[in-house]
């Protein structure tokens, strides 16, 4: 008991002392929004301009040991997590919680994960159960329940179900199946001879998580070749992480006859039933036909201890950073080093941290706001978000490659635009939801059963256009094409993205680009397939659609010559990247115009450190994407992330927007040139 309360005593004093600094640094009278000790002056900003703003900040912040990549994003996110840490330990130890109200939820969650010695005394004990059901089934006609099982816990075994809005009828709810499976983060993962070395290290991972189930090392390694075998045969047949930007390829609205037809080895009625489901659905989306097909061929080829082998790795696999240190340091060693390059594993408080908001996001994300969020932000950046809409209108009216009608149709989408700021206007209920702090590992999984059983009673019932798809503390924004939506949690409307306390060029360089992002989404290769409604119909005329797309095609061709590690060769994928590609370089020009817009009627802003508004509304988007990140870990980002490097994601953009060349005079001999033909402008 004793150490328990020194334990939290010091977690209390640590996020006190992490608030306190942050309260410090915002009252500080020396701060800057751009801060020119972050510079590296060795490097003019007409070769490189990344560099030229970040290169001190990235060499005097060297990435922690606990970390595979930092930046803007991590720093902040940092701030987030002192401020939800501090509520989690105040709910901890509040003894005065009503049962079943949030407040104990939170703290009885955390309080399980921070229990460290109830955790390593139980082991597997609380979930030996279900690995004795799988080792317990007698025929594959099983399967179908244990699957359904298998998926309310949120185990990624053999395919997923997910109820969200009909692509194609964006106000009905429909059950898509989609691939899952595998435990290597993309198929090439599987076959490429660059990941020999992964997969070898994959498989005596496997083999090591068997032996710590209780395998004899025979019987582990063995399980660990059935299960690779049993992975790859499911990537085979997967789609890419390219292929996976193919929405039109992914509808495939199917009758339960024809489900049926397509998986005809799979007991649908059970697995429905399992999920508490009707036991036939009128009409699944199935996104990767072949994958099925590949599915219900191995479960007639495939062995019933084959199985039996690969759903409990899948299960194991599943709960593992839940688990006692032995099985947790085992994890960490593949997917955090092996994969990743971490040299050390995050505290545990935020390892409990994040399983807590994963479990009770909105429930904690309503005390964040409480404390942590001032409306004003709120009111300035829905002016900020006014603005770029206004400044879309008028770009979207002067594009010379577009039909009327096709600028009617973007018009009228822009128009329709939901946005959302700060937090839910109704948040979320956890009365069904019960938390105990006596397991860990138990209050994960009916955490999980409870998300799918909300998940999957959405069914039948219209889509919520108010709903969610991200906690309020989280540092991140998004674009939802079925609502037609932009999302801005409260998280991300601070420092350095927004900053009550800079000039304008600087907010509209940071927040204003992301949300000119988030807009442009609406309007790149995917979001473009999506009308104002949210359905996947073609609004663009031929021609249109053809000019289009020779102005994504030059981009996809300049990523495509970023060169992300010089010793591998290794080149962003700008089929990939292209989304995001038009994202940042529409938002960029379109924050800039609206910037712009906003000086009308005004005086010129005066320079600041040397640098007009138009310079410094550069350096904030350049400052915004500062990071440095492990080599394995860019890897994995190059290789399976729709988001280009950092770097890129600056100097890409850049490029191509001639008031940047304006601004900093670049000419034909500078690096950072490229012919006008060459660059490319859209928005």
């Amino acid at each position: 008991m004793k150490r328990q309360n020194l334990m939290l005593a010091l977690l209390f004093s640590a996020g006190l002392t992490t608030l306190a600094f942050n309260k410090i640094i915002e009252n500080d009278p020396t701060y800057k929004a751009i801060d020119l000790a972050n510079f590296n002056n060795s490097i003019r900003p007409q070769d490189d301009f990344y560099e030229y703003a970040n290169g001190n900040w990235i060499k005097n912040n060297p990435i922690p040991s606990t970390e595979t990549s930092w930046g803007n994003f991590n720093v902040l996110n940092e701030k987030s997590k002192a401020a939800l840490r501090s509520i989690c330990i105040e709910a901890s130890n509040n003894k005065a919680n009503a049962m079943g109200s949030n407040e104990q939820k939170i703290g009885d969650f955390y309080y399980s994960g921070m229990d460290s010695t109830t955790i390593e005394n139980d082991k597997f004990g609380k979930v030996q159960y279900l690995f004795d059901r799988i080792n317990g089934m007698k025929d594959k006609r099983e399967i179908p329940t244990l699957l359904a099982l298998l998926h309310k816990f949120q185990c990624s075994a053999g395919f997923g179900l997910y109820v969200m809005a009909d692509m194609k009828d964006s106000k009905v709810n429909m059950p898509y199946i989609y691939q899952s499976g595998i435990g290597l983060p993309e198929k090439s993962y599987y076959v490429s001879e660059d990941m020999k070395a992964v997969r070898e290290a994959y498989k005596q991972h496997i083999n090591n998580m068997f032996q710590l189930l209780g395998n004899d090392k025979t019987k582990s390694s063995v399980n660990a070749e059935i299960v690779f075998a049993m992975e790859k045969a499911f990537a085979d047949s997967s789609m890419s992480a390219v292929e996976l930007r193919d929405q039109e390829k992914q509808y495939n609205k199917l009758m339960y006859p024809e489900l049926k037809i397509v998986c005809p080895n799979f007991n649908w009625e059970m697995y429905f039933q399992g999920l508490g489901l009707p036991p036939m659905l009128p009409n699944i989306i199935v996104s990767q036909l072949p994958f099925m097909r590949q599915f219900s061929s191995m479960l007639e080829k495939e062995p019933l201890d084959n199985w039996k082998a690969y759903f409990s790795w899948q299960f194991e696999h599943s709960i593992a950073p839940k688990l006692h240190k032995a099985v947790v340091d085992e994890d960490f060693s593949f997917y955090g080093t092996m994969l990743s390059g971490a040299k050390k594993q995050q505290p545990r408080w935020k390892k409990v941290l994040g399983a807590t908001e994963g479990a009770l996001g909105e429930a904690l994300g309503q005390l964040y706001v409480a404390r942590n969020f001032s409306e004003e932000s709120k009111k300035r950046v829905n002016v900020m978000v006014d603005n770029l809409t206004a400044a879309y209108i008028e770009r979207i009216n002067s594009r010379d490659w577009m039909s009327k009608s096709t600028k009617t149709a973007a018009l009228t989408k822009l128009g329709t635009v939901l946005r959302k700021l700060g937090f839910p206007d109704t948040w979320r209920d956890y009365s069904g939801l019960g938390i105990q702090k006596d397991s860990y590992v138990m209050n994960f999984i009916s955490s999980n059963i409870f998300d799918v059983t909300y998940n999957l009673g959405k069914l039948d019932k219209p889509v919520d256009r108010m709903e969610w798809g991200m906690t309020p503390a989280t540092i991140n924004a998004y674009y939802n094409p079925s609502n037609n939506e932009i999302v801005f949690p409260a998280g991300i409307m601070q420092a350095p993205f927004f900053d009550a306390r800079a000039d304008d060029a600087v907010n509209y360089g940071g927040m204003g680009a992301i949300i000119g992002h988030e807009l442009t989404h609406g309007f790149d290769d995917q979001g473009s397939m999506f009308d104002s409604e949210g359905n996947m119909k073609n609004w663009w005329t031929t021609e249109d659609t053809k000019n289009f797309q020779s102005k994504t095609k030059k981009l996809v061709t300049q990523f495509n010559n970023f060169v992300a590690i010089d010793s591998m060769d290794l080149h962003v994928n700008g089929e990939l990247t292209l989304g995001e590609n038009i994202a940042d370089l529409g938002g960029l020009t379109i924050a800039y115009f609206a910037y712009k817009h906003s000086l009308v009627g005004k005086p010129k802003p005066e320079k600041i450190d040397g640098f007009t508004g138009e310079q410094r509304f550069f350096l904030s988007w350049a400052q915004s994407w500062r990071n440095s990140m492990l080599t394995k870990s860019l890897i994995n980002q190059v290789k399976t992330n729709p988001h280009s490097p950092a770097k890129f994601r600056v100097m890409g953009p850049l490029s191509n927007i001639q008031e940047f060349y304006s601004a900093f005079k670049v000419l034909p001999k500078d690096k950072m040139y490229r012919k006008p033909e060459d660059r490319v402008l859209i928005w």
